[in-house]
């Protein structure tokens, strides 16, 4: 059977994006003490005795908390080595957003986008290549296609709330620096100066405004991945903002076979 590249590469970015779910969601990465580790024993949403905020869907009882947690780390398992992709991948998104329900501050944009992006790649023809079940691709191209207008759609959204003055002449971003949010000698360098300060955070609205079109046009798609990854890396060592770059650069696996076509 020909290998499909759009869906070989779908697969690809499953596989990712599948592998970063564990990695946030179960204590897997507990040894190396990172930040985001803290809360993922036994499972990330297990359910305690402290108080957690109104849960957004009502408060549920732990004995179903408890097993939605276990149901979410198995059907993101069978999401990642590809067995019925299409169902565990609902399943593990869904199940995701249900028990995080419960803890309403918990809840962010990194969670946000390994559910949705979950979700999302379930839909589309993920499990037709790289799978221990592979399933029949119905059409790998509107796959794509999907999963690139929500990446696009996350750059637009993050460069239109930056449309602001107190962002554009680089004051929120001396803030960041002063506060230790973004650190490190890059950081240094870059937001020394206020005129430095200014040139950057225009830079990066520029960048996350521009890679929209640059992502869904023909002409510069065989580098808009490239310039979207080296806007992660350079966040990632300013800020490493949790698991957030990495499961962008997932997410952005699928676009090659497009570029190369292109």
């Amino acid at each position: 059977m020909p290998v499909n590249s759009e869906a070989r590469s779908l697969a690809w970015s499953r596989i990712a994006l599948g592998a970063l779910f564990l990695f946030r969601t179960t204590p897997l990465l507990a040894p190396l003490r990172l930040p985001f580790t803290l809360a993922t024993y036994p499972l990330l949403g297990w359910p305690s005795a402290g108080w957690h905020g109104r849960p957004v869907l009502g408060a549920l009882p732990a004995w179903l908390v408890a097993p939605a947690c276990i149901v979410r780390t198995v059907a993101a398992l069978c999401f990642l080595i590809g067995y019925r992709t299409t169902l565990f991948g609902l399943v593990a998104g869904v199940s995701g957003y249900v028990v995080l329900s419960q803890y309403p501050f918990a809840l962010n944009a990194t969670l946000h986008l390994l559910f949705q992006g979950t979700l999302l790649l379930a839909l589309t023809d993920a499990g037709a290549e790289l799978a221990v079940r592979p399933e029949p691709p119905r059409s790998p191209h509107s796959g794509t296609w999907l999963l690139r207008v929500f990446v696009s759609s996350i750059y637009f959204w993050a460069a239109f709330v930056k449309l602001r003055p107190d962002w554009l002449d680089g004051r929120t971003l001396g803030l960041f620096h002063e506060s230790g949010i973004i650190s490190g000698p890059f950081a240094d360098f870059a937001l020394r100066d206020a005129w430095r300060r200014a040139l950057l955070a225009r830079v990066i609205v520029t960048t996350e405004l521009s890679l929209p079109i640059l992502l869904c046009w023909s002409k510069t798609l065989r580098w808009a991945p490239l310039l979207a990854l080296t806007l992660h890396a350079a966040i990632e060592l300013a800020a490493r903002p949790d698991l957030l770059g990495w499961e962008m650069a997932a997410l952005l696996l699928c676009l090659w076979p497009v570029a190369r076509r292109a």
